[in-house]
């Protein structure tokens, strides 16, 4: 089986990283996978494993399964030639509609959060194929960390996309910090542009912290590993991939419902907030008084997120696929007869 998937460009987004990571598992069992974009470029941050080419090569090419996740190369993906073009719905932030409405692709979501609102917008019901993590990249840590007197807080960096929250959970580090001063945050990203660049650079708060960048995507797990905590504040997520990948380590999570609806259980797998300063600030003080809770969450995160793995996710889309095709086969026979 061959399959592809329309990017706009290889850089290190949560899309892209979903695509090489489901590439991998499909190549593992022995199928093909090709990643176009505009310029073919590969990507600078992982491993160059999966097939890059442009959109000039797909026009004359064959897939038998053709994702997208971005409306504006609709024109791309129609003058492919692929037996199932698909729109994989990754994100609500996208204006969604004349893609999941056309009848000539399927829709596939990436979580539970955006299968409700494709039901509930549409009224359709997509073929849930839920986000995944690598839980040999991201695992538990080997041993007994030595820790010293701060309480690390850890959050994604990317703090010229507001969607990401970082700035509600700085601010909640900064009320918290009057009463916890041995709190630390720690930030993290690799910036792929100017402006993110110049947004790291100019980052400041009164609570101590480090900003970690161009880290090896492949070795984030130490980043996690030095974390009491995960905090995210995520909107209109579809798959909150940092989240996954600190259950996966074994770091206790403080997040929105914002594509976490598949992995965090209240209480359970993670604390579930609200989008404000003061539900994230009462989440992480949950967390720094109660030593117990963080080890039972760190505990059931993992074993819940062991669940949600690329290998498990390639099995589901081939599923997906075998079931077309003989329901196909089974109609053209029809038709002989």
């Amino acid at each position: 089986m061959k399959a592809g998937a329309i990017l706009p460009h290889t850089n290190l987004y949560g899309g892209v990283k979903r695509f090489i990571e489901l590439g991998r598992a499909l190549q593992q069992k022995g199928h093909a996978m090709t990643l176009y974009t505009p310029k073919g470029i590969p990507p600078s941050w992982t491993r160059n494993d999966i097939r890059i080419a442009t959109f000039a090569d797909l026009e004359h090419e064959y897939n038998d399964m053709l994702f997208i996740t971005d409306r504006r190369y609709r024109d791309v993906i129609f003058r492919a030639n692929a037996r199932y073009k698909i729109f994989y719905h990754v994100s609500l932030h996208h204006k969604a509609w004349k893609m999941v409405m056309d009848k000539r692709l399927h829709v596939f979501a990436c979580s539970t959060n955006v299968a409700r609102h494709d039901r509930l917008c549409f009224g359709i019901t997509p073929f849930l194929a839920a986000g995944a993590v690598d839980t040999r990249t991201f695992y538990l840590p080997c041993d007994d960390r030595k820790k010293n007197d701060a309480f690390t807080i850890l959050v994604y960096g990317r703090i010229t996309e507001r969607v990401k929250g970082t700035e509600l959970v700085v601010h909640a580090c900064e009320k918290l910090h009057r009463r916890y001063p041995n709190i630390r945050l720690v930030l993290f990203d690799t910036p792929v542009n100017p402006a993110m660049e110049k947004a790291i650079e100019e980052f400041s708060t009164h609570v101590p912290f480090d900003f970690i960048t161009n880290h090896p995507v492949e070795e984030n797990a130490a980043l996690f590993h030095q974390a009491d905590v995960f905090v995210a504040a995520e909107k209109g997520a579809g798959w909150a991939n940092t989240v996954a990948e600190a259950m996966a380590c074994g770091i206790p999570v403080v997040a929105t419902r914002s594509g976490t609806a598949d992995i965090l259980i209240d209480g359970e797998t993670g604390i579930v907030v609200r989008r404000t300063t003061g539900s994230i600030a009462r989440g992480i003080r949950l967390l720094i008084e109660s030593p117990e809770l963080r080890q039972k969450l760190a505990v059931n995160g993992r074993r819940h997120i062991e669940q949600f793995d690329w290998q498990m996710l390639a099995d589901k889309i081939l599923g997906w696929y075998v079931e077309k095709e003989d329901s196909r086969f089974k109609k053209e026979d029809s038709f002989r007869f």
